[in-house]
């Protein structure tokens, strides 16, 4: 995944829901670029049927379906199969390829894709926090940094 991506937010008017999704959409769009070229260069020689499904595509599907709250691989399946979210299209896979996919592309390319994003939020934000710092005096001066650890 390259880091030259260059993100510009999109104005969303509406609520925190629509500006995250708006954000994911912009996000992935920048992510597709770069997997196009690594998936190009990694299909040339190579014996076999190539990539049907996208690895961003997936991940950001699961990332979709969270976002509203559902909890189900089956409507991760849904959401690809119908198509038509972020323009995307629909794709003809079973139910059971989105099991198996998720299943053999383990954890990696999701943490790959959160890390991305969550680069891209924190350049989104610089300016709020630049803000906010102006407004207020900080909370905890003696911390530099304040961490969270999860078992991913």
């Amino acid at each position: 995944m390259g880091n030259d991506t260059v993100f510009s937010p999109a104005k969303a008017s509406g609520g925190v829901h629509e500006q995250i999704e708006s954000f994911l959409q912009t996000v992935m769009k920048g992510l597709m670029r770069s997997q196009d070229q690594d998936v190009a260069a990694d299909q040339v020689g190579k014996a076999g049927r190539p990539v049907y499904l996208p690895s961003v595509t997936l991940w950001m599907a699961v990332l979709v379906a969270i976002l509203p709250g559902l909890k189900s691989q089956r409507a991760i399946w849904r959401l690809l199969a119908a198509g038509g979210w972020w323009k995307q299209p629909s794709y003809e896979i079973g139910d059971q390829a989105v099991s198996k996919r998720l299943e053999q592309e383990g954890w990696r390319p999701l943490a790959r894709t959160f890390e991305r994003v969550s680069q891209l939020i924190a350049h989104w934000l610089q300016p709020a926090l630049h803000a906010y710092h102006r407004r207020h005096t900080p909370l905890a001066s003696f911390a530099k940094e304040v961490v969270a650890l999860d078992e991913m």
